[in-house]
C-alpha cells in the first residue's frame, strides 16, 4: 500500500459504528449508541479514529466524483447544465447537506482527547486533530448557509441546543478561529508520512482565513468590519510555511496533478492516494482525457501571453488586440506554458501530439487532428478546448480504475494565499510577489509581476468584470485563475469576491472557420462531420447557415446575473429540517 491513508477503507466502519448516531442529531433526537470510552486508551486508538474523519474531497471515490463544471471555465456535453448557474435549484424537501453526524463524531474525539488519562503532549495533539477537524466541517457548513448552529459538545436527547436557531457567521466563525489556532499551536509537527500535521493546519488555516477574510470584504451585506483580521491570520499562516522551508515546486507544473504517486513530492502537504484494488477514481477519464468536457473561451483568454501581457493587449497577438477572432492553433501561440500543460496544444498530427489526451470514447482511437469537434473523429467536445492536466501513460484511459493521486493541500495554492491576502491588505510589494506569486512563474518561465508592471497597463477584461479592485489585486487574481485552473476552487472564489455576474458570462467555445478543416472533417459530399452550433463572441446564436463563428456549449442562455443576488451565495435548508426545528431560519434569498 502507499500509505497509511489506505488504511481508511478498511476501518472507517468501525469507527462510525462507535461514535455515529444513525439520525441527524440537529433533525431528530439521537439513539442510544455503543459507548467509546473504552476504546480511547493510546496514541494510536486516537490515531485509528481519527483517519475514520478523513474525508476529503479528493478525485472521488469508485464512481463518485465531482465534475467542476459550476463556474464560469467548464462545461459538459449533452447539455448537461449546473443547477445554480441555470437557476433551476430549488428548496429540496430533504438533504442538502445539513447533516451534521459528522460533526457528532468529531466532537467526541475532542472530549476523549480532552480527557484522556495520556501525557498532556498527546491529549493536546488529539484535541487540536479534532479541532482542526472541527474547524473544516464548520468552514464547509457556512460556506453552504451563512449562520448554522454552533455545537462544540456531544449532545443528549434532552439538549436545548437540538432545537435552537441559528448563531451568527461572526459568533461561528470566530470559534473557527479559535479551533484553528489551538490546532496549529498544539498538532505535532509531524505524525508520519501523509498524516495530520502542523503544516496542514496552517494550510487549511490559510485557505479558511483567506475565503473568510475575502467574504467579510466583499459582501458588505452582513455588516462585518474585521476582514483585515482574517487577511492578516491567513497571510500569518501561509507566510509561516512559506519561511519554514519544508517545501519546493515541482519542477513540472504538470507532476502533481498527473501522478499516481505524490508519496515524496516537496510540493505536496496533503494528499489522497488511490491504489488498484483499495480505492480508486475515474479524474483521468472524466476530466483528463475524455472528450465531454470543454474548457471555456473566458478561462484560455485567461492566460497571460510569453510577454506577461494579457491577451488582447499583448503585440504578440494583434488580432487579439484589434478584436479579431483567432483560431485555436493561433491562440497557443506565445502563450504561458501553463497553458499548454492543462490544455490540450492544437495538432495536425498524432505522432507528434501530446497522445493519447482525446479518444474516441468506444475505440479508444486518438484523433488525427485537434481542435475536434462534435461528430468529427467521433468527439463530442462541447468547446474544441479539450483537457490535458490530469493525464498520464500510467493509469487506465477508459474504466473506473484510476489511481492517479489527488493534491489536497499543495505549496503553490499557499503561495498565491499569501500573494492575495497581501494584495488584499494593501501589502503585496514587490519582495511579497517575488516570494508568492513570481516563483510560480519562475516555474513557467514567465515574466516576473511587479507593482510597477501591473500599474503598466489596462487590461480591458478587468475594466469589464472587475473595475472596482487595483491592477494589482486583478493580476493575482488572474495568477490563481491560471495556477489552478479547473481545480474546482472557481466557484469558492465567485462566491467570496462576490462575483455571482461571473455566473452569467457568455459559455462560448473555440472559434471556428468550417471552411478551413482538416480534409477528414468533411464528408464525402463536401458537407461538414461536425454538428456544432456557433454564436457570436456574446453567446447569442448565429443563423444555421454561418460559416464561422464560436462554438456554443449550450442552446439555452444563463441569466444575466448581477453580483447583488443574495441567493447565489448560499445553499437552502431542506424543508424536513425546517418543519423539524421551527426555530431555525431560511438561508437569505431563499
Amino acid at each position: 500500500m502507499k500509505n497509511q491513508y489506505s488504511i481508511i477503507v478498511l476501518i472507517v466502519g468501525f469507527v462510525f459504528m462507535l461514535s455515529a448516531c444513525n439520525d441527524d442529531f440537529l433533525q431528530k433526537l439521537p439513539e442510544d449508541e455503543i459507548t467509546v470510552e473504552a476504546f480511547f486508551k493510546s496514541d494510536q486508538d486516537f490515531r485509528t479514529y481519527s483517519l475514520g474523519l478523513y474525508n476529503f474531497r479528493g478525485y472521488g471515490s469508485g464512481n463518485d466524483y465531482n465534475i467542476p463544471y459550476n463556474s464560469d471555465e467548464m462545461v459538459r456535453g449533452n447539455q448537461v447544465q449546473d443547477s445554480r448557474i441555470f437557476d433551476r435549484r430549488v428548496i429540496p424537501a430533504t438533504g442538502n447537506d445539513w447533516s451534521w453526524s459528522t460533526l457528532r463524531t468529531i466532537n467526541i474525539m475532542i472530549r476523549e482527547a480532552q480527557e484522556a488519562d495520556l501525557d498532556t503532549e498527546i491529549k493536546n495533539h488529539w484535541e487540536g486533530v479534532g479541532r482542526l477537524f472541527r474547524a473544516r466541517e464548520y468552514y464547509e457548513k457556512v460556506k453552504l448557509f451563512g449562520d448554522v448552529p454552533w455545537v462544540d459538545k456531544e449532545l443528549g436527547t434532552e439538549s436545548p441546543e437540538l432545537f435552537a436557531t441559528q448563531d451568527s457567521r461572526e459568533v461561528v466563525m470566530g470559534h473557527v478561529l479559535e479551533d484553528l489556532n489551538f490546532a496549529v499551536n498544539n498538532i505535532r509537527e509531524d505524525d508520519g508520512d501523509n498524516l495530520i500535521n502542523r503544516d496542514v493546519a496552517l494550510a487549511i488555516k490559510s485557505e479558511i482565513c483567506l475565503f473568510e477574510g475575502t467574504f467579510r470584504k466583499y459582501h458588505t451585506e452582513l455588516g462585518l468590519t474585521d476582514a483585515n483580521l482574517w487577511l492578516q491570520e491567513c497571510a500569518s499562516a501561509s507566510e509561516k510555511i512559506i519561511n519554514d522551508g519544508n517545501y519546493t515546486l515541482s519542477p513540472d507544473y504538470k507532476t502533481i496533478y498527473s501522478s499516481v504517486d505524490l508519496s515524496g513530492n516537496k510540493e505536496v502537504i496533503l494528499f489522497k492516494p488511490y491504489e488498484l484494488g483499495v480505492i480508486v477514481n475515474i479524474r483521468a477519464r472524466q476530466l483528463g482525457i475524455d472528450d465531454g468536457t470543454g474548457v471555456t473561451k473566458d478561462a484560455v483568454e485567461t492566460y497571460l501571453c510569453s510577454d506577461g501581457l494579457p491577451y488582447g493587449v499583448s503585440p504578440l497577438h494583434p488580432k487579439a488586440v484589434d478584436g479579431i477572432p483567432e483560431l485555436p492553433a493561433e491562440e497557443f501561440e506565445n502563450r504561458d506554458s501553463r497553458m499548454g500543460r492543462t490544455l490540450v496544444v492544437p495538432y495536425n498530427d498524432p505522432a507528434n501530439a501530446q497522445k493519447p489526451t482525446l479518444f474516441e470514447s468506444q475505440t479508444s482511437a486518438i484523433p488525427g487532428y485537434a481542435p475536434a469537434y462534435i461528430g468529427e473523429d467521433g468527439l463530442t467536445n462541447p468547446t474544441g478546448y479539450g483537457i490535458y492536466k490530469w493525464w498520464t501513460p500510467e493509469t487506465p484511459l477508459n474504466d473506473v480504475n484510476g489511481t492517479t493521486d489527488a493534491p489536497l493541500y499543495s505549496y503553490n495554492v499557499i503561495l498565491i494565499n499569501y500573494a492575495e491576502a497581501k494584495a488584499e491588505l494593501g501589502e503585496a510589494t514587490n519582495a511579497v510577489l517575488d516570494k508568492s506569486v513570481n516563483k510560480l512563474r519562475d516555474r513557467a518561465g514567465m515574466p516576473h509581476l511587479t507593482v510597477e508592471i501591473a500599474n503598466s497597463f489596462d487590461d480591458p477584461k478587468k475594466a469589464k468584470y472587475a473595475p472596482e479592485i487595483s491592477n494589482l489585486l486583478w493580476e493575482v487574481r488572474r495568477e490563481r485563475r491560471v495556477e489552478l485552473m479547473l481545480e474546482d476552487s472557481r466557484l469558492d472564489d465567485i462566491l467570496r469576491w462576490k462575483k455571482a455576474s461571473y455566473l452569467g458570462k457568455p459559455f462560448v467555445g473555440a472559434y471556428i472557420d468550417l471552411d478551413n478543416r482538416p480534409e477528414v472533417a468533411y464528408n464525402e459530399d463536401g458537407s461538414n462531420k461536425t454538428e456544432v452550433i456557433l454564436g457570436d463572441r456574446d453567446g447569442n446564436p448565429l443563423p444555421l447557415t454561418a460559416r464561422k463563428g464560436y462554438v456554443l456549449p449550450y442552446i439555452e442562455r444563463q441569466p444575466s446575473w448581477k453580483d447583488s443576488d443574495i441567493k447565489l451565495y448560499y445553499t437552502p435548508i431542506d424543508t424536513k429540517s425546517l418543519t423539524i426545528n421551527t426555530n431555525l431560519n431560511q438561508v437569505p434569498g431563499w
